[in-house]
């Protein structure tokens, strides 16, 4: 069987763990490299030995035979990259945040309806995630009556030096750390109904949040509230998920388990799977990274839908703008159906 050919858009930061998986999955074989900062092309061309580079994804489109590609690049430029691979007929496997605005986000999954269309949703894959989300469609944890999500670490000014700092960026903290939490919710909970909160900005030169805190309603009554903050100080990130159910409580912390008090249900593990060496992917990047590349290229090999497509991120989408909305309208409640 042929290889499929992947180009990666975008080499900054996180292209790296995805070039990783790629080159060592025996399936695919990344063809091509784009990035508009030709010191960075070449340095990740040479680390991957990645035979072709361009500067503009048009040209690489126009001169390679591409199955797939993998979109790395800043937020904003997700929603024009997809819809145009997409128009080629290209399957994507898209970074998060899929777009900066509900309307973008609404287009592109349109556009992409005709082909594979993968996010990066790995929290999802977790084992803590997997069995929450049956304890809770099972009833065995009771009613819910009480869940919260905490999320804190630090970004240093270095962080918002470009595009991150600005309102291009689509938002801060939310957006750009809370989302893979906010999403864990929804994996849980299902639909959000509506959303209140506020934000802030503690710094006088970012354009974008750092600080954020409020309350998600979802479906069956189930109401959770939110802080994020990534201007705490604190070097260690922190970040927890708690819910209480008339049967026993539980809390998350990103891939591991804290605490677990779950009737008749064995704790489960931690994710024992970290393939990507830390040369190749952020400090704070955790498990799974690797299952959800892995199993965008199987779907291609196997003619299915990826896991978890770009659709599924919706509802977590839909949270942090309506979260967005609510702050500038002073809190007030929005509703999300």
């Amino acid at each position: 069987m042929n290889k499929i050919k992947f180009a990666v858009i975008g080499c900054g930061k996180v292209a790296p763990t995805y070039l990783y998986v790629l080159q060592h999955n025996q399936n695919s074989e990344v063809v091509a490299l784009i990035d508009s900062d030709e010191t960075r092309l070449q340095q990740i061309r040479k680390e991957f030995r990645v035979g072709s580079t361009y500067r503009c994804y048009l040209n690489a489109l126009s001169k390679e035979s591409l199955d797939a590609v993998v979109i790395c690049t800043p937020h904003y430029l997700h929603h024009d990259q997809a819809v145009v691979c997409a128009e080629n007929g290209l399957d994507i496997l898209c970074e998060k945040p899929l777009a900066t605005n509900m309307q973008d986000l609404e287009e592109m999954i349109e556009k992409c309806k005709e082909i594979r269309f993968g996010v990066m949703l790995q929290r999802r894959f977790y084992p803590n995630s997997i069995t929450t989300k049956k304890i809770i469609e099972e009833g065995l944890i009771g009613e819910v009556t009480k869940a919260s999500l905490a999320f804190s670490c630090h970004k240093d000014s270095t962080f918002y030096q470009d595009w991150r700092g600005r309102a291009i960026s689509g938002g801060g903290v939310l957006i750009s750390q809370a989302l893979h939490r906010i999403d864990q919710l929804t994996y849980f909970f299902g639909k959000p109904t509506s959303v209140k909160g506020i934000t802030r900005k503690t710094r006088d030169y970012i354009e974008v949040e750092d600080y954020a805190r409020g309350t998600v309603f979802f479906e069956d009554n189930v109401v959770v509230n939110i802080e994020a903050n990534n201007s705490s100080g604190d070097p260690e990130t922190r970040s927890t998920i708690g819910i209480t159910g008339t049967k026993g409580n539980i809390l998350l912390s990103d891939d591991k388990v804290v605490k677990w008090n779950v009737p008749d249900l064995e704790r489960p593990g931690d994710l024992d799977i970290n393939e990507i060496p830390t040369k190749y992917r952020p400090a704070y990047y955790g498990p799974a990274h690797e299952i959800v590349i892995n199993d965008f290229v199987d779907s291609i090999i196997q003619d299915r839908q990826p896991t978890f497509r770009g659709e599924d991120s919706l509802n977590a989408m839909k949270i942090i703008f309506g979260f967005y909305e609510s702050a500038r309208k002073g809190g007030v409640v929005v509703d999300l159906r």
